[in-house]
């Protein structure tokens, strides 16, 4: 599962290792990340000074500050208490939010994925069903080795065009099997792939936009 989290609202409560994995695997997919710990490396720092996250400094006993926020989406609980991590999901559910504990996946909703991260287009996940977090996790560096140099820069540049290309044909190509045909023509279009491969991707957008403009 792939949780739609553009716009949402997601806790990580804890600024250690596992909360800044999991603030890592966040980063991208355009949600607003709060991150409540009473204290944050120089990671989380700096992700703070330039926006990329808000921060709630709290010496947590409880359970009790999750009443604070209006409609969290999700709340990963990831302090080095594994008591106040489970009332942290517990307290999660009850509010209506899906809830992951770092220590638990039993009490959790979900499996925690190790996500490859690549330039924040293509995300990969890794994982063994809750069984080794610790594996996945070695398991996510030696892909995302191999894959870094099978994902070339143009692939990148291909996702980018891609979607300006789908959110200007939802206008003008009313049927999803439209849409897929033109999408298609885009990728196996020998002029774009040139371009793309020039580096010239503002011509190559252009190009799009008039194979779009002559559809059907």
């Amino acid at each position: 599962m792939d949780l739609n989290l553009a716009g949402k609202l997601v806790i990580v409560v804890g600024g250690g290792t596992e909360g800044t994995r999991k603030v890592k695997s966040l980063l991208g997919q355009n949600c607003k990340i709060i991150v409540v710990s009473n204290r944050l490396n120089k990671f989380l720092l700096k992700l703070a000074e330039e926006g990329k996250i808000d921060v709630v400094k709290a010496r947590l006993k409880d359970a009790n500050i999750l009443e604070k926020f209006e409609n969290p989406f999700l709340v990963l609980a990831a302090t080095n208490d594994r008591a106040l991590n489970r009332e942290l999901v517990m307290r999660a559910k009850k509010i209506g939010a899906f809830a992951y504990a770092a220590d638990d996946p039993a009490a959790s909703d979900f499996t925690y994925l190790a996500i490859i991260n690549i330039e924040d287009a293509v995300f990969i996940a890794i994982s063994t069903k809750g069984k080794s977090p610790a594996m996945a996790r070695m398991l996510r560096i030696k892909a995302e080795r191999v894959l870094k140099r099978l994902i070339k820069e143009e692939d990148i540049e291909y996702i980018k065009l891609a979607n300006i290309a789908r959110e200007a044909a939802k206008s003008k190509l009313k049927g999803t099997g439209e849409r897929k045909r033109y999408l298609y023509a885009i990728i196996r279009d020998k002029k774009i792939k040139k371009l793309i491969k020039n580096k010239k991707f503002d011509d190559a957008k252009n190009t799009a936009m008039k194979i779009l403009e002559a559809w059907g």
